[in-house]
């Protein structure tokens, strides 16, 4: 492949100086020559790269109490790598936008009931319905930057009597793996002064304070690239330390396969 390109480039480097000298474009001899076989090769050099298998994006997720800021941090997130000029899109787990998604929001809503496995295995399957659109997006070298994943639906609801990590995770057992998850440190109480704290279910500081000590179990699993962020800091500051974080969780996936979560 590497020869036939070389040839090509001859022959159309050839008829390039032609060209350019009738047209009066560049001057002749040995240097226009040169100018012209750079010129080329920069071209084939990029169309060969072009080629190859795109670098991957990256996968990557902030987690954390409800109302640590995990929305905003989020969208400055995706801002700020596509001004750094890296490809990036936000998702947001739940995804209200589907129909399970829909079911899932009148639940967290209080507008229905359901029972709490049945809860458990929807908020799954929302994120599984959404896979194969995730994969595709990181093979295109997107990165995508997630609000709440799988840490979150086992999170809160191993916190509900009768139910453990173990069974909590299963479900989710080979979902795309993050290549970094950032936990947003916060207290519950801090949590409960930030605005619109409770118009949701689970939104209490008992439950909360419960959550939160199911992720740091979580952040135990050695095989996740766990990071925690304190977030009691101005939006700014945290926001500096998520950005010093991701660029190099982004430059390691371009060079590595997406693994499977909890395999």
């Amino acid at each position: 492949m590497r020869h036939a390109y070389f040839l090509m480039s001859i022959y159309f480097r050839k008829k390039a100086v032609k060209l350019w000298r009738a047209v009066g474009c560049v001057p002749a001899g040995r240097a226009s020559l040169d100018f012209i076989s750079l010129s080329a090769a920069a071209r084939l050099s990029e169309a060969s790269g072009g080629a190859m298998a795109a670098k991957r994006g990256a996968l990557i997720v902030l987690e954390g109490v409800d109302k640590a800021g995990k929305t905003t941090q989020c969208n400055k997130l995706v801002q700020a790598l596509q001004q750094s000029g890296r490809p990036a899109e936000m998702m947001r787990f739940p995804d209200r936008t589907t129909t399970i998604g829909q079911l899932i929001s009148s639940y967290l809503e209080k507008r229905t009931e359901l029972e709490d496995h049945a809860v458990h295995l929807l908020f799954s399957a929302n994120r599984w319905e959404l896979v194969p659109s995730m994969k595709r997006k990181l093979e295109q070298g997107i990165t995508l930057v997630v609000d709440r994943y799988a840490f979150s639906g086992v999170a809160f609801t191993s916190v509900k009597p009768g139910f453990c990590l173990d069974w909590c995770m299963k479900p989710d057992v080979g979902l795309p793996k993050p290549d970094l998850v950032m936990f947003l440190q916060l207290s519950s109480a801090e949590a409960a002064r930030r605005g619109h704290f409770g118009e949701e279910r689970y939104e209490t500081s008992d439950f909360q304070k419960a959550v939160q000590q199911k992720f740091e179990q979580l952040m135990k699993d050695e095989s996740v690239n766990w990071q925690v962020i304190d977030a009691s800091q101005d939006v700014e500051s945290v926001h500096l330390d998520i950005v010093g974080h991701s660029h190099g969780a982004i430059r390691l996936a371009q060079d590595v396969p997406l693994g499977e979560l909890w395999k």
